[in-house]
């Protein structure tokens, strides 16, 4: 050791414990089970993966089923009307041979035709 002056010695060195990140050779264990932890992590991408892509098609026909909706509904407004299932009356009138089919909504004629052959042929009720 060195010596300082009025018998106060100086320490040669002085050692500090510290860590800090550094290389280190992997054993054949250690080897293995790092290569293990990489093929579950290969496998859970790749299950992810497919949930993602089944997801997406799963929310992609919500989008479509709704881009239909606005496209028939887009329609309906721009003509101003729609179809509906609507009551109708069929008559057949055998005097002047046709048949008149009318709404029982609104009573308007949608349709006149000329009689076929076996609509000629009265119910006697028999």
């Amino acid at each position: 050791m060195a010596k300082k002056s009025e018998n106060t010695e100086i320490p040669d060195s002085k050692i500090i414990p510290f860590e800090t990140i550094l290389r280190c050779k992997l054993t054949a264990e250690e080897l293995m089970a790092r290569g293990n932890e990489m093929a579950e992590a290969s496998a859970e991408i790749a299950t992810l993966e497919d949930t993602i892509a089944s997801v997406k098609k799963e929310y992609q026909a919500k989008i479509d089923a709704k881009q239909a909706r606005i496209n028939e509904l887009t329609a309906t407004i721009m003509s101003k009307s729609e179809s509906r299932i609507i009551k109708c009356e069929r008559s057949y009138l055998f005097n002047s041979g046709k048949v008149v089919e009318k709404r029982t909504d609104t009573g308007e004629e949608i349709n006149v035709r000329d009689m076929r052959d076996e609509e000629r042929q009265m119910d006697m009720g028999l």
